[in-house]
Order: C-alpha cells, then structure tokens, then sequence
C-alpha cells in the first residue's frame, strides 16, 4: 500500500499481529485550519472593546491600578482565546492521524501528551459524514464513526470523503460479516 505521508513509529507499535492497514489519513491542512479562524472574530472584537471605554469613563488607563488589572485579566483572556483559535489548531494538526485497519479504527491527536481513540469496528452503528463551507471549497469533510456506549469518533477534514466513508463502510460490513456465525 502506497502512503503519501509515513506513519508514526508509535501509530506502527498499535497494529497487532495479523491486523492488516485498510486505510490512513490525515487532517487537509487549510479547511481544518480555516475552519478554527472563525472563532477568531469575537475575540479580536473583545481585543477593541476597553480601549475607548475605559478611557471615556476613567481618564488614561494609567491612573488607576484597578484598571490596570482589570485591562491585564481582560487582554490575558482574549490572548487566550486568540492562542486557542490560531495556534492551538496548528499544534494539533501536527500529531492528528488516521488508521482503519480491518480490525480497528485509531485515531492519534494530541499537542503536548499523545493520545489515542480506538474503538473496535465489531461496535460501530453509524458513520456520517459532516461537510462545512471549508469542506465543500476544499474537497473534505468530517467522519462521524458512532458506537455504542463510546464518544463518537470524529475525522476532520478528511480528503475525499466520500471514497474514504465507503472504504470505512466496506471495512466496518466485513468485519460484521465475519463475526455472524453461520448455519
């Protein structure tokens, strides 16, 4: 199987013996990217917001310690905010993968810790697929993998959607299939 990326070595140590790679992707960069940015707005908006009040209402800022602090509470909460709709985002698209194995489907993300979603294909009872504005300008779209009694598994913006949910589809039947016991 030809892959456009390799695989992380600890994604590689998951496969158990006999468990064969049906599939692997990854998050398209600039959809998953974008569609973070629009959070953007309120905070940028809320970065403008004291700066004429509270020089109409107080004088410059300067004069009053509290509103010096309180000018260090706000601008430290939108800066928060800021990090968690720009850089936050890029941080995890570095570490997000995807494997389907004909046993399994992993999911790798995480920014400082690593972890890991795995959930037996034996349990999946839906898979959706979710398509945005970003997802329909780029071509990808968000795999919804639901099982019972687990937090469903999501892919974001993954390239060729519909290809990849059929190969998923096609993999989670066969599993099924297998499992049935015969008469």
């Amino acid at each position: 199987m030809g892959l456009e990326f390799p695989i992380p070595e600890d994604l590689v140590e998951l496969i158990l013996e006999g468990e064969r790679i049906v599939w692997v992707g990854r998050s398209a960069f600039k959809p998953f990217i974008l569609k973070n940015l629009a959070g953007l707005i309120i905070p940028v908006v809320f970065l403008l917001i004291p700066i004429p009040l509270i020089g109409v209402l107080y004088g410059p800022p300067y004069v009053n310690l509290f509103i010096l602090l309180f000018l260090l509470l706000w601008y430290c909460a939108v800066g928060f905010s800021l990090f968690n709709f720009s850089v936050y985002p890029i941080l995890l698209w570095r570490n997000l993968y995807y494997v389907l194995t004909d046993r399994r489907i992993i999911v790798r993300k995480g920014v400082i810790g690593i972890d890991y979603d795995i959930l037996d294909l034996e349990y999946v009872q839906q898979v959706n697929l979710e398509r945005g504005i970003w997802d329909r300008v780029y071509g990808t779209g968000t795999i919804v993998v639901q099982a019972i009694g687990v937090k469903p598994i999501e892919m974001y913006s993954v390239q060729d959607p519909f290809k990849s949910i059929d190969i998923l589809k096609k993999t989670v039947e066969n599993v099924r299939s297998s499992k049935t016991p015969r008469i």
